[in-house]
């Protein structure tokens, strides 16, 4: 992987969420690639003021992915921060996109010569699970390793601190957490911003971290990568 993202193609899938949104922010705000490309299901027309207007979108049907192929190639950098949840979508659709869809992404990044992958997960994540948000989270951070990228950054944040678009869930579990996190901000929680400036921080730091092929970044680790941006 290059050393100089300046002269290197990315591209942003699950750029409308709540951390896509903000990553996507910080890398036109910070003018880290010579192009991106953000990938989703619509046009979104943004503010004329919006940094990201110099972006290039690109719209796909997730349901047939490899006609879309095309969008990837010449992208050396990937990020996807798609996910919903069983209680958001339904058990089908959660599994479909949270399985189907980013491992379409995966498969086809590798396949276009993508060379590092940034892929947020979640906290708990783990193919053994009983659970079947744990169970689907961990069997995709399993075969998107298998994939082998020169570089792969995993991320598992916990409880998602997402402003206004908080899920109802989300809010039930943040009340949960009121009596620790009121003390230690950071346990077990983590804002949708410092997501962002966490995947930055991996980025930039990247070319110095090459013999390390595969990160994985708990909670807390997020947290203190977060921390180290400048800027």
């Amino acid at each position: 992987m290059t050393t100089d993202l300046k002269s290197e193609k990315a591209f942003v899938v699950g750029w409308t969420g709540a951390c896509g949104e903000d990553l996507s922010k910080e890398l036109a705000r910070r003018d880290i690639f010579r192009e991106v490309v953000l990938v989703g299901r619509r046009k979104v027309e943004l503010e004329q003021d919006d940094p990201r207007q110099k972006f290039q979108q690109a719209v796909v049907d997730f349901e047939k992915l490899e006609e879309s192929s095309e969008v990837f190639v010449g992208c050396g950098v990937g990020f996807c921060l798609l996910g919903t949840t069983p209680r958001e979508a339904g058990a089908e659709k959660f599994v479909k996109v949270d399985y189907d869809y980013i491992m379409a992404v995966a498969r086809l990044a590798r396949q276009s010569g993508c060379k590092q992958f940034h892929l947020v997960s979640s906290v708990g994540a783990n193919e053994k699970s009983v659970i079947l948000y744990n169970r689907i989270k961990g069997k995709v951070e399993n075969e998107t390793t298998a994939l082998e990228f020169d570089q792969l950054f995993i991320y598992r944040p916990g409880l998602l601190l997402r402003g206004d678009k908080t899920r109802l869930v989300e809010k039930f579990y943040a009340a949960m957490l009121k009596p620790v996190t009121v003390f230690r901000p950071k346990v077990g929680q983590i804002s949708r911003e410092d997501v962002a400036k966490c995947i930055v921080a991996k980025l930039l730091g990247a070319s110095a971290e090459r013999e390390n092929k595969v990160q994985l970044l708990d909670n807390a680790m997020m947290h203190v990568a977060a921390s180290s941006l400048e800027g």
